[in-house]
């Protein structure tokens, strides 16, 4: 496999759109599209917890037409470390402030359409405040039983249609 031209098919103000031409195998010329987000940005996916409790938010997301049950999550600015980011995320979305217990490698999450780059930060919940939401935001607070979630969550699923799961929820919970 080979890369012989990458170009920008449309420059969005958070995402571009590619078409990539690649040589494969065979030394047949193809094409691949796929999306990047502008200006190399990486992103954070926060695990919080607290005592028996899992954290997650219930957000409005535009590309799927519903809710999503998810864990917060945001971009890292420049000159931010995964750490800091994945703090500032969590008070903003949640309220909560905690401490970072661990930090991923770099995580690719849909390889075959983005070239996203996440970190997954488990943080250890210590103290709750109010949300910080930007005013494009509506975000709720949910939290699950870390004992009970596989039952929970998908109850919680039941009697809210209007809502999808992510799949890094479902990966790291089932």
């Amino acid at each position: 496999m080979k890369i012989i031209k990458k170009y920008k098919v449309f420059d969005g103000d958070f995402s571009h759109f590619y078409i990539t031409e690649f040589e494969d195998k065979t030394g047949a010329v193809k094409k691949w599209e796929f999306l990047e987000r502008a200006r190399d940005t990486k992103a954070v996916v926060v695990n919080a917890y607290h005592e028996n409790k899992i954290i997650l938010v219930k957000q409005f997301r535009y590309p799927i037409n519903m809710f999503s049950i998810e864990f917060p999550a945001g971009l890292i600015d420049k000159g931010e470390t995964p750490e800091a980011t994945a703090l500032r995320e969590l008070l903003e979305e949640t309220g909560y402030r905690g401490r970072v217990t661990s930090v991923s490698p770099p995580l690719c999450t849909s390889a075959g359409i983005t070239s996203e780059i996440i970190y997954m930060v488990d943080i250890k919940v210590t103290s709750k405040s109010n949300q910080k939401l930007d005013d494009s935001e509506e975000i709720e607070v949910l939290e699950f039983s870390r004992d009970k979630i596989k039952t929970e969550l998908p109850e919680y699923l039941k009697v809210h249609p209007e809502c999808s799961l992510d799949s890094k929820v479902w990966a790291m919970f089932f």
